[in-house]
């Protein structure tokens, strides 16, 4: 009511207009927002800025059509030897912005696509270039092209982006529009493999392209290693997960028991959803599986410091790491008790492991007892203080221990002040 009663002094005074559309578009008056912005383009129609947040109030106000109307007027006053036409940040920025315009009209996929070719020559992000037209060819229907497209972009070093992978996977498997759009919004390292159960040769098509052409192709990549265990059933899968489990516990991988994990999926409505609840952990079958193995690993570790039939010795730490990793097992099955006597093993091999505590704090805050959780980690905090991410932890359990005055010590270590931590 102010700026209004404002404008009607001054109606043309710019700094209230502006001030007046931020707080419009922060209330999500989206049509206010659109009128004061269209006010103020009428006055300053100069200046780039007011013609693309014009745009921008389109956009929001659901007329694409009209935004997309609004950037071809403005490109359209700009001299054709301007560097806002040549290739460049700005220009790459707003040329794909048009494009997303362009893309959410209904039924106009293709001219999207025709534009995102015809603006190339001036688009600096070109990752996010290829990796928009693989999924306008998808939802196109045009798989041998997006299985190019992907491809591109594996070999530009995307190996570890499972987007892409899930992208790669419709391509291959020919998946309907609603699929595709489904398997791109995935997060972490969940892809079509894991969104939904597929068919025996679904699997297999799958399986033979990721072992014998992109495992070769891309030796050194960890995604399409892992990917393959998201496939294989039975014994193949564990012939697999054993491989995957010994490569990991040498090399001392903290995630391990994480990212395997991330394997135990139920079928909820035709689609795959994370097993959470420690009894749906313990009696899925991938969980024994694993289970099985890593007790047949601290077994041999412990008599002949080798894995079972292995060729080599071990380094000392591998036990360790297999007990954290047996330790983590117990904890999202339930079994508190008995994670905690294998965490404990762990700490007293290497007192000065830092991720020994974290597991053993997180252990204890999961069977109840936060103030021991807290004392843990404070514990592991002073093994390393130059470790952020365990003091921002630390203070966090604290907080949750109502042991406010020793959180602000915590926290306080990280944090710039003169005298006062507050």
């Amino acid at each position: 009511k102010a700026y209004k009663q404002a404008l009607r002094i001054d109606s043309e005074n710019l700094q209230i207009l502006r001030d007046l559309s931020l707080l419009q578009v922060q209330m999500r008056d989206i049509s206010g927002f659109l009128k004061t912005r269209n006010t103020i383009l009428s006055l300053k129609s100069n200046q780039k800025i007011n013609w693309l947040t014009y745009a921008v109030a389109k956009h929001l106000n659901g007329d694409l059509e009209g935004a997309v109307s609004v950037i071809d007027i403005y490109i359209g006053t700009v001299p054709e030897d301007s560097d806002e036409l040549k290739r460049g940040y700005e220009s790459s920025e707003l040329a794909m912005y048009k494009n997303r315009l362009l893309s959410e009209v209904p039924d106009n996929l293709q001219a999207a696509l025709d534009h995102l070719d015809e603006c190339k020559k001036v688009v600096v992000d070109e990752t996010a270039w290829r990796m928009t037209k693989g999924t306008y060819q998808l939802r196109l229907g045009r798989y041998e092209d997006a299985q190019q497209t992907f491809m591109s972009l594996l070999d530009r070093g995307l190996t570890e982006d499972y987007r892409v992978h899930s992208g790669y996977m419709c391509a291959l498997l020919e998946a309907d529009d609603e699929t595709c759009q489904a398997a791109a919004k995935l997060k972490g390292t969940r892809t079509l493999a894991t969104m939904k159960p597929l068919a025996g040769d679904q699997r297999k098509v799958l399986l033979n392209t990721y072992q014998e052409n992109l495992a070769e192709r891309f030796p050194r990549s960890a995604a399409v290693r892992r990917i393959p265990l998201t496939l294989l059933e039975g014994e193949a899968l564990k012939a697999a997960i054993d491989g995957y489990c010994r490569k990991g516990l040498s090399k001392g991988v903290p995630s391990l028991g994480c990212d395997l994990s991330a394997l135990l999926l139920i079928e909820q409505d035709g689609k795959y959803v994370p097993a959470t609840d420690p009894a749906d952990v313990r009696a899925h079958s991938t969980t024994v599986m694993i289970t099985d193995l890593v007790d047949a690993y601290i077994a041999s570790l412990s008599t002949g410091s080798k894995f079972p039939n292995g060729e080599g010795s071990e380094s000392p730490s591998t036990i360790m790491w297999t007990w954290y990793l047996r330790a983590y097992l117990h904890e999202i099955c339930g079994e508190y008790s008995a994670a905690l006597a294998m965490i404990e093993k762990s700490i007293e091999h290497t007192p000065t492991g830092v991720d020994m505590y974290e597991l053993k704090g997180q252990i204890l805050k999961a069977s109840g007892d936060i103030e021991a959780a807290a004392e843990c980690l404070d514990a592991g905090r002073d093994l390393d203080k130059q470790d952020r991410y365990i003091n921002n932890q630390t203070t966090k359990y604290m907080l949750q221990a109502n042991k406010e005055d020793v959180a602000l010590e915590r926290i306080a270590l990280f944090v710039k002040h003169e005298g006062n931590p507050e």
